[in-house]
């Protein structure tokens, strides 16, 4: 057994690794996927947001304020980028209770002859990201950070905006990354373990970007670092189609390391981006869910235009491949860099059913939101595909905002069956005075808890035979021994806890100055 016990103060500890796990039998762990709504939360309802062409595109940002308003600061593509006369705008709205949103007159910047409209961040621009920076100047409390399209002497640029409240921005940076590319959502935030600033953003493995050889042609998830928001580092890749990926499906182009470019190898999924967070706080597990890319088969040829890596348009018949559509996946990590997939790889976030706005495309947006005992995950919803094919089931383009509703800490849970299993910690070593699960048992399910010295050996009065059944469905349910829930006097000494558990999931603990 390990004797270097874990601090983990009364901070609240989740089951999605086997962190928390010395040894375990009939314990298997389970990825649960939050309930995805039917209906979004926005859509294109306003008039400057119906003209020909107009579209939500997947780019968009969703928080919760520190005055409880839930914020949007979401995507709006309008006209035809095939012109090069397209628009893709940030517009704002917000909401007291997530679902129903108001989009406020702003009058700050025209789009299609009027100001009428809620955009605060105007011009053609992708991959945009709202975030709050603990450490920025009042002016600059909100970031904003997005590739831009125009015009052409910054074409490709990934700038960032500042803001005092979120609707007037200001351009910052104009920030400069390593080869790789960065034209997907790139997300931003403060990394307290490291003291930096962390970015999670797209690297492609391609000869035209510099970084590999052959007919590589596939898109990864990378890290850097930065101290001041300006110079980025200490590059690594978090996310990539590995060997269990590749050998999903074969394709009609392997890839080659060496040899010609083209025709472009093609793998069976990448992943397009990816949302990071911190949870359920700036020092928690990272959490992923990385924007999956599939397609595999071919699909008749289509005509379409596209542009080069300095923007340079042209028409082209291209292959295409099936399915072309995206899905969310779970991955957690202790660092930041080394992230392990959950749930045997299914999908977390899946598209709805056909004819929906969201059949062929969903995208994880930042910021989930904590609800009382729920967190909602919004999503970016398409039923056109990557390819530009549109649902036939609906008939016509729809796009949208959803929402995920799960439970609090509810990604992984550790689950006993019907005949029992149980859990032993590593030595930890905790502040406060109750102890309390995130559990569910169902009707007839239990959980006993049993605490421990660090030599494995039962302590006193919590033994497995003095702890009360826990039954029942609870996001912080008090365990108990008899009447007593107070575990004060072990607070601060290396102690494993036992749960004796049956029929159940268990998803979480913490230690609290309750009871």
């Amino acid at each position: 057994m390990q004797s270097q016990a874990i601090d983990v103060g009364t901070g609240k500890q989740l089951f999605v690794d086997s962190k928390f796990v010395e040894s375990s039998a009939g314990v298997t762990f389970a990825m649960n996927p939050p309930y995805q709504a039917d209906e979004p939360v926005l859509m294109p309802d306003e008039a400057w947001e119906r003209r020909p062409g107009a579209s939500y595109g997947i780019y968009s940002s969703i928080l919760k304020d520190v005055d409880g308003r839930i914020r949007a600061w979401y995507h709006v593509r309008i006209g035809d980028y095939r012109s090069g006369k397209d628009e893709a705008h940030v517009a704002y709205a917000e909401s007291a209770d997530g679902i129903q949103f108001t989009k406020p007159v702003l009058n700050l910047f025209e789009s299609g002859g009027t100001t009428r409209n809620n955009i605060v961040i105007p011009g053609k621009i992708g991959g945009s990201s709202v975030w709050i920076d603990p450490h920025a100047a009042p002016e600059f409390r909100f970031r904003n950070q997005a590739k831009v399209y125009s015009p052409p002497q910054v074409w490709g640029h990934l700038h960032m905006h500042g803001s005092p409240d979120g609707i007037h921005w200001k351009l910052t940076r104009d920030l400069r990354l390593s080869r790789g590319g960065w034209d997907t959502q790139t997300v931003v935030f403060w990394d307290p373990p490291v003291g930096r600033y962390a970015m999670y953003t797209r690297h492609w493995f391609a000869q035209r970007h510099g970084t590999a050889g052959g007919n590589l042609n596939y898109r990864t998830v990378r890290r850097l670092e930065s101290e001041d928001l300006c110079e980025w580092g200490n590059q690594r890749i978090v996310m990539r189609p590995d060997d269990a990926d590749m050998d999903t499906y074969e394709t009609p182009v392997p890839l080659r390391h060496e040899g010609p470019e083209r025709p472009y190898g093609r793998v069976p999924v990448d992943y397009y981006g990816a949302l990071v967070f911190k949870y359920p706080d700036p020092d928690g597990v990272y959490i992923m869910l990385a924007n999956a890319n599939w397609y595999w088969y071919d699909r008749e040829p289509i005509v379409t235009v596209v542009r080069d890596d300095m923007g340079v348009a042209r028409e082209e018949t291209q292959r295409i491949y099936g399915p072309s559509r995206f899905d969310a996946r779970l991955s957690v990590s202790r660092d930041g860099i080394d992230f392990q997939r959950c749930g045997g790889r299914k999908a977390f976030l899946k598209p709805g059913r056909e004819g929906s706005f969201s059949s062929r495309m969903v995208w994880a947006m930042p910021h989930p939101v904590p609800m009382g005992d729920e967190l909602w995950i919004y999503y970016s919803g398409n039923n056109r595909d990557h390819d530009g094919v549109v649902d036939p089931a609906a008939g016509r383009h729809l796009s949208g905002i959803g929402r995920a509703v799960m439970r609090l800490d509810g990604f992984v849970s550790a689950d006993a069956g019907y005949g029992g299993g149980e859990l032993v910690t590593p030595a930890i070593r905790f502040e406060g005075t109750q102890l309390e699960l995130n559990l569910d048992t169902g009707g007839g399910g239990s959980v006993r808890v049993e605490l421990q010295d660090h030599l494995g050996r039962p302590i006193g009065s919590f033994a497995e035979t003095d702890a009360s059944w826990l039954c029942g469905n609870s996001v912080r349910m008090p365990v108990r021994w008899g009447g007593r829930t107070n575990v004060g006097e072990l607070s601060g000494r290396p102690i494993r806890m036992r749960f004796v558990m049956r029929d159940c999931k268990l998803y979480a603990f913490q230690f609290t100055a309750s009871g």
